[in-house]
């Protein structure tokens, strides 16, 4: 299954709320049905790829349990174009999700951020 795009991997606690989630938001799921403890998303050329938190090693002891016990994904901020902001931000309410930045209109688009069932940041563009 290898290739040649982007790829950004998030270890998450519900592997099935995640990847709906994100199938939701227009990511299409790439079938694998020999790894049942992974999802492999795709948008455009980028590919998502979801692992349960449990079911696969981590590089060191202490990394870990930093992964385990702390914010997953602080710093990181995954960016998704949209075709309609308020429609991504309808799902992030009713999904009881949390919003970090309101709806607003920046130079380029309008923009508002969240963070998904695991605490990764996600900003939402409609570019205009």
């Amino acid at each position: 299954m290898g290739a040649k795009q982007l790829k950004i991997g998030l270890r998450v606690r519900d592997l099935d709320r995640s990847a709906a989630l994100y199938l939701r938001l227009g990511f299409r799921e790439i079938p694998s049905d020999d790894q049942p403890d992974l999802r492999y998303l795709t948008f455009r050329n980028t590919w998502l790829i979801l692992s349960a938190l449990d079911s696969h090693g981590y590089d060191n002891t202490e990394r870990e349990q930093l992964v385990r016990t702390g914010i997953r994904g602080l710093g990181v901020v995954l960016a998704i174009p949209v075709p309609d902001l308020d429609a991504a931000y309808e799902l992030w309410q009713a999904e009881g999700l949390p919003i970090t930045n309101e709806r607003e209109s920046v130079v380029w688009a309008r923009i508002f951020s969240g963070l998904d069932p695991d605490g990764y940041e996600v900003t939402f563009e409609q570019f205009e």
